[in-house]
């Protein structure tokens, strides 16, 4: 990964992270708000692989752990698995079809909830899966993916204009 890209992930992580947390808790319906780190990590396997998706997945759980909750290193795995596994995806990258980053945001969206809800809520006692689903798991989901579709024109074009950029520096611009 080259300099520009690595510089590039980590401000795109800092700027979700504080909208996420600053802008769209008042934007946000009753308990529920983007979930734009998972944009990013999504976003990022998907258009630049799986080596890509892992680190930045790493990067948005990391930060989300530090500045969140409690537990280090618990969002840091479940967002680089996330970036994994949409990095399978790359391939089938087809401009700004939007069909398939919007399917693949949901499903990981869905995953993520489940994920939390079974570890943070299940292991605590707490059996309450219908209101989690319906009140938080899905209203989330949705919101998630309509962002998604603002967000992923502006990041198909940055990610252009990195590409552009590092192969005219590397002098192999075709």
């Amino acid at each position: 990964m080259k300099r520009l890209h690595i510089i590039t992930n980590i401000i795109l992580i800092i700027v979700a992270f504080m909208l996420q947390s600053m802008l769209f808790v008042h934007v946000s319906f009753p308990a529920v708000k983007p979930n734009l780190l998972l944009i990013v990590t999504v976003l990022s396997g998907f258009l630049n692989g799986k080596k890509e998706g892992i680190l930045v997945g790493f990067g948005c759980g990391l930060v989300w752990d530090i500045f969140c909750h409690d537990i280090l290193g618990f969002y840091a795995l479940i967002f680089l698995i996330i970036g994994y596994i949409n990095g399978r995806f790359q391939k089938t990258f087809f401009g700004l079809d939007v069909r398939l980053p919007l399917m693949l945001t949901a499903v990981s969206d869905f995953g993520f909830g489940m994920v939390v809800c079974i570890t943070q809520f299940f292991l605590r006692g707490h059996f309450s899966f219908g209101t989690y689903l319906f009140r938080i798991i899905l209203p989330e989901m949705l919101f998630t993916t309509i962002v998604l579709l603002i967000v992923y024109p502006l990041m198909v074009r940055m990610n252009q204009m990195i590409r552009e950029r590092e192969q005219r520096s590397s002098g192999k611009f075709v």
